[in-house]
């Protein structure tokens, strides 16, 4: 009976430790790749600039889409941290994703501390397992985008709300939630309240402690510390820029996702996608889990019993359905969505997994298919196999360029343009004003598309030289 404890106390340590293994390698890879290639466009060139242009004018209060354009599409928040970053690390790639690499990290220690509070330290890791090793997290935890910090703040929001609920922690864990929902305010806007909203408001229906889930809040000092907190930005935004709060408000929250195809945006295109997608999405990005998440399903179903804990009868495996699946309800509708939209769930998938199944050596395997994988695309991008658009090997091999010679792009200026020439890349919209520079006889860069390229050869052959070129376009220097 000793040496069959000691063999499974040994079997169990070899689990835990290869775990912490494949957590460590996944986190560490991902965190050596932030500066490994360059900012794509659309998204993270768009936010990359617009944090450059931030800490280059010294305009905290309203992120620029472009020298004195306000952008209104998004709070401030990811701006800030990017700009932040800048402001004491220099400006490069690394230093653009590295604030949101960190969101994430806060969002692996919430989720690791919330299991363990509910069941033991192997769970907890085996949850962070599952967290780190889903592809969707690894990835976007990487990227300059909004994704990662909102799902800090909804992994902060539900995580308090349950320690207020389950251990009547008004003071701290009450108070908490509204601080989520301010940082959720100042990542993504109202949204977050709804994602919130319709989390708890499904759990407490199906869990039937409506009345009691409403009381458990602080709701007088919480709102309170929630107006304070988010209203002096947004007040000030509209004043700094009137129309703001309408285009934000109706624009971003209503008709975005209920307008298929929305032609109000003013800085980008609608991705228009079938209606109900985004649970496929959430297949994909939410893999290998996600396929363990549907055979829990299957088990549930046949009647087969699943592992329980202390917190059951409070309904802790509703609560984590709720909160894995409201972002999928609320854009199952939606007609104007992106694969990303489904993360903010991941931290409710890690914790129900690891509450539901066990760490075994198919979790480990699972976990290094997804380093496996991560490794792999991280060296495809690396060594240019696959390439996102950027601008930046166009612009130079240490991705800068000269401050003193103009440089323009006919028809069409990515962000990615914008930012690796530090906001020097301007706009050329048509050949006649080509036609005027050339007459002027000063000397300037011009990227023109190989398609552009082939009717402009006639005019551009006599004056301008070739300096560089990509698959997309080729650089002149004229005159």
């Amino acid at each position: 009976m000793v040496d069959s404890d000691r063999e499974q106390s040994n079997k169990a340590s070899s689990l835990m430790f290869w775990a912490g293994a494949l957590i460590l390698s996944l986190i560490s890879i991902r965190l050596i790749s932030l500066g490994l290639f360059p900012l794509y466009d659309t998204t993270e060139a768009r936010y990359g600039e617009m944090a450059r242009i931030m800490f280059e004018t010294n305009n905290w209060v309203t992120p620029q889409f472009d020298y004195n354009v306000p952008f209104w599409g998004k709070p401030p928040f990811q701006t800030w941290i990017s700009a932040l970053s800048f402001s004491w690390f220099g400006i490069s790639e690394f230093t653009a994703r590295l604030p949101h690499f960190c969101c994430g990290l806060l969002t692996c220690y919430l989720v690791y501390r919330f299991t363990k509070s509910l069941t033991n330290n192997r769970t907890a890791i085996f949850s962070l397992l599952i967290l780190t090793s889903s592809l969707g997290f690894i990835i976007a935890i990487g990227m300059v985008m909004t994704d990662s910090a909102l799902l800090m703040a909804y992994t902060l929001a539900m995580v308090s709300y349950w320690q207020c609920y389950s251990q009547k922690d008004k003071a701290v864990s009450g108070h908490m939630f509204f601080v989520a929902l301010v940082l959720g305010m100042l990542i993504k806007g109202p949204v977050v309240v709804v994602l919130i909203g319709i989390s708890l408001v499904s759990w407490s229906l199906w869990q039937g402690c409506f009345k009691l889930a409403i009381k458990s809040l602080p709701w007088l000092t919480g709102i309170m510390v929630f107006l304070l907190l988010t209203l002096p930005w947004y007040i000030w935004a509209e004043i700094r820029t009137p129309g703001f709060l309408e285009y934000f408000i109706i624009g971003e929250h209503v008709q975005r996702f209920l307008v298929s195809g929305w032609q109000g945006d003013l800085y980008g295109t609608a991705h228009v996608k079938p209606r109900g997608i985004i649970w496929l999405y959430w297949l994909v990005c939410a893999s290998p889990w996600s396929f363990i998440i549907i055979g829990l399903i299957v088990k549930k179903y046949r009647g087969i019993a699943l592992p329980q804990t202390k917190y059951q009868a409070l309904g802790i495996n509703k609560y984590l359905v709720c909160w894995m699946i409201s972002p999928l309800l609320l854009f199952t509708l939606a007609g104007n969505i992106l694969p990303i939209y489904v993360l903010p769930g991941f931290s409710a998938l890690a914790v129900l997994v690891a509450l539901n199944c066990q760490l075994t050596k198919k979790s480990n395997y699972l976990a290094l298919i997804s380093l496996v994988l991560l490794g792999l695309i991280i060296t495809l991008l690396s060594f240019g196999v696959i390439q996102g658009k950027s601008e930046s090997k166009l612009l130079g091999l240490n991705r800068t360029f000269s401050q003193y010679t103009p440089l323009y792009y006919l028809k069409k200026r990515p962000f990615s343009a914008q930012f690796y020439s530090k906001g020097q890349a301007q706009l050329l919209e048509n050949k006649d004003r080509l036609i005027t520079l050339i007459k002027a006889e000063e000397p300037f860069f011009i990227a023109i598309k190989h398609s552009d390229f082939k009717v402009l050869q006639p005019l551009l052959k006599t004056v301008c030289l070739k300096k560089n070129q990509t698959k997309r376009r080729l650089l002149f220097k004229c005159n």
